[in-house]
This record gives structure tokens, C-alpha cells and sequence, in this order.
């Protein structure tokens, strides 16, 4: 049959339009299919972002300020000086201490390579780096430190008892065996005011050993006289046991803990003998907790400074992820307390705190996956 011209030029533009309609048809089809892959990649990144921000929300929300040479609000204190800390073990139960001016920062402990040799060692603040460090044969892992004053002499402490320092040579003045301490040591040896005697022990056996002499001969430490119907208890100068009193027996500080044994807990009571003999002879009492924001952290630590006119508390806690967040208040002792500053720290603390003789200055040594470096802090 035959077919006209126009009917042949009308099927055949029908054909043309069914061509072109199916191209388009799958163009469209594949813009979906894109958009809809799009999207469900969208979606994943959102939940990945979103468990990622939930798993590092404490380290987003965590604020620790940098470190620098100026404080940028004198008022609030903060960090002037980072210094690392290379081959020295400093353990998380040591304690370092500041020279005078808070220019020398001294510390101690095995070194990392070789655990069998323990040291002393001093940092010069300013130049960031170590100026010199001396042996401790036979002196055990934890090394605390007390600078007298004046800066001319240093204690070392720990295990094998006590080593007096002549300073900047690190000749040896005395040496008061673990043996003749006792359980007096404990974590606080300090200076006499005229540095001619440490003292050291808890509230009911605070001792003065002279640093000329018999080196096992000791008398009553100043403030620490045996009161009748009084039998003091707990840390002086340094504790990790929820109360900590200061160096001449005035002061005592409650801290809120969940740790057994402290006089005072949380959701749990304590014999009151416990918290009567803590504050006994003593003419004032305070009770501290850490700021708003911290509620679940746990204060490890306490200690007054050389004049007992300022205390840093060292709280710790756990983050998801399991490294270590760390706060150090610090309080004026005089009178009524009233905190000075609060300084954030990523990493683990411990111990490892210690003043200058002027309160103007805090050392804290912290640890974290990337090593152990000292911060230095200017307090108000």
C-alpha cells in the first residue's frame, strides 16, 4: 500500500521524538539515581560527623589556653613557658618545685633509657632547657623536691629518705635515712624560714632535723607542740588524702573526695573522730570544690605554698575516649579562701606540682601521648 510523502515525513517525526524522548528519559533517571546517591552520601557524613563530634566533644569543648611569655589578663593568671621534658621519667606520685624567683625549675626521677639511674635536675625557665643534673644513687623511682629560701640549698626525697643539696654545686649537706624518718616523711619535707633545718611528717609527728650535727636527732617542729586532749591527724604542707594543713599548723583544708579514708566524702559519712582530729589545733577550716563545669572530676592532690599564704588543689578525670583532663585551682589561704585562677590542662597531672618560694609562680608537669613537658604558670 502505498504511502504518501507527508505520512512517510509524519512517521518518521514520530520516530525522531520517541528517539530523542529516550535519551532525556535516561538522563533523568540518572540525575535521580546521582541525586539520591548524593544524598545518602550526605546522610552518612552527617552521622560520621556526628559520632565523631560526640567522641571529641571533650576535646572541642575543652579550652586550654596556649602558652606564652605574657599573660593576656594579669588578674586570671595563666601559662608563660612550656618546656620539654626528654629523657627524664618524672612518675605521677613526684612532686618538682620553682627556685626563689621562679626562674629554675627542679625536678627529679629515673631516666627514661636506663630506670636504674635516678636524677636531679634544674631547667632554666626563660631558655627552656636543662642547665645541669646531678646523680641520686639508691634513691628509688618518686623524687620530691623543696628548695629552701634563699636558693642555696634543695631537698630530695622519697624512698631512701632525705638528701640535702648545697646549691649551684650539688655538694651534699646531709642525708636523713628512710630508717630515722619513719613514717614521718610522708610527703612533705620543707625549709626552715632561716634554712638551717627541714622539717617533715604528719600533723601528730611534725619534725625539725637540723642541717649541722647529728643528722638522726630531731625536736618539735614550730606550731606543732602536742596539745593536751589534742591528737592531731593528716598531711601537713602536701597530701592526696581529702585534707591537707598547712606548714605552721593553722590552716586546714577539706577537700570533697570519694577516696576512703578522707575525713570528709562524698554520698557516704565518716566517723566524726576521723574529721575531729583532722581540724583539731588548728584556728581555721576550709571546705573547697572545683569550679562549675568540673563536677565529675576528683581532686588528687594538695599543696600550700612555701608561705602557706596560697593552695593548689589538682583535680582529674577521664574522657571518653580515655585520656586524662586535669584542673589546678588555685586559692588564697588568707583569711577567707577565695579562689585566684583555674588552669585546664590536657593530660595527666598527678603529683606533679610545685611552687615558687613568692606564690607567683606554679610549676605542673603533665603527661600525654606526646610526651612530658613542664607548664609554668604566673598566678595573680
Amino acid at each position: 500500500m502505498p504511502v504518501s510523502a507527508g505520512g512517510e515525513a509524519a512517521d518518521t517525526e514520530g520516530l525522531s521524538a520517541d528517539r530523542q524522548d529516550a535519551p532525556a528519559g535516561r538522563a533523568t533517571s540518572t540525575l535521580r539515581h546521582r541525586l539520591l546517591i548524593g544524598l545518602a552520601f550526605v546522610v552518612l557524613i552527617g552521622a560520621i560527623g556526628g559520632a565523631a563530634s560526640i567522641w571529641l566533644a571533650p576535646h572541642l569543648w575543652f579550652d586550654e589556653p596556649s602558652c606564652s611569655s605574657e599573660v593576656r589578663d594579669p588578674k586570671r593568671g595563666g601559662c608563660i613557658a612550656s618546656l620539654l621534658i626528654p629523657d627524664i621519667a618524672v612518675t605521677i606520685t613526684a612532686t618538682v618545685r620553682l627556685s626563689p624567683n621562679g626562674d629554675t625549675l627542679l625536678l627529679g626521677g629515673p631516666l627514661r633509657n636506663d630506670n636504674s639511674k635516678v636524677i636531679l635536675a634544674g631547667f632554666d625557665v626563660a631558655e627552656r632547657r636543662e642547665t645541669w643534673r646531678t646523680p641520686l644513687n639508691n634513691f628509688g623511682p618518686d623524687v620530691r623536691v623543696a628548695v629552701s629560701a634563699a636558693g642555696n640549698k634543695a631537698a630530695a626525697w622519697g624512698a631512701a629518705g632525705v638528701r640535702v643539696l648545697d646549691l649551684p654545686n650539688r655538694t651534699p649537706v646531709i642525708t636523713v635515712p628512710a630508717e630515722v624518718l619513719g613514717d614521718r616523711l610522708l610527703f612533705d619535707v620543707a625549709f626552715s624560714e632561716d634554712g638551717n633545718a627541714i622539717l617533715t611528717g604528719d600533723a601528730s609527728r611534725r619534725r625539725s632535723f637540723r642541717l649541722a650535727g647529728n643528722a638522726s636527732k630531731s625536736s618539735p617542729a614550730p606550731g606543732f607542740d602536742p596539745a593536751d586532749g589534742c591528737r592531731p591527724r593528716g598531711h601537713v604542707g602536701q597530701s592526696n588524702l581529702g585534707s591537707v594543713r598547712s606548714r605552721d599548723g593553722k590552716i586546714v583544708v577539706l577537700l570533697l573526695t570519694v577516696m576512703p579514708g578522707a575525713p570528709v566524702q562524698v554520698g557516704r559519712s565518716a566517723p566524726s573522730n576521723e574529721l575531729s582530729a583532722t581540724i583539731c589545733g588548728t584556728n581555721s577550716v576550709g571546705i573547697l570544690v572545683g569550679p562549675a563545669g568540673w563536677e565529675d572530676v576528683t581532686a588528687l592532690f594538695a599543696s600550700f605554698s612555701p608561705k602557706n599564704d596560697r593552695l593548689a588543689v589538682v583535680y582529674a578525670a577521664k574522657m571518653p575516649n580515655g585520656a586524662w583532663r586535669t584542673l589546678i585551682d588555685v586559692w588564697d589561704a588568707r583569711g577567707p579562701m577565695q579562689r585566684l585562677a583555674s588552669f585546664p590542662i590536657r593530660g595527666s597531672v598527678g603529683y606533679r606540682i610545685g611552687w615558687s618560694h613568692d606564690a607567683r609562680r606554679l610549676a605542673a608537669i603533665r603527661t600525654t601521648n606526646d610526651g612530658i613537658n613542664a607548664l609554668i604558670y604566673a598566678i595573680p
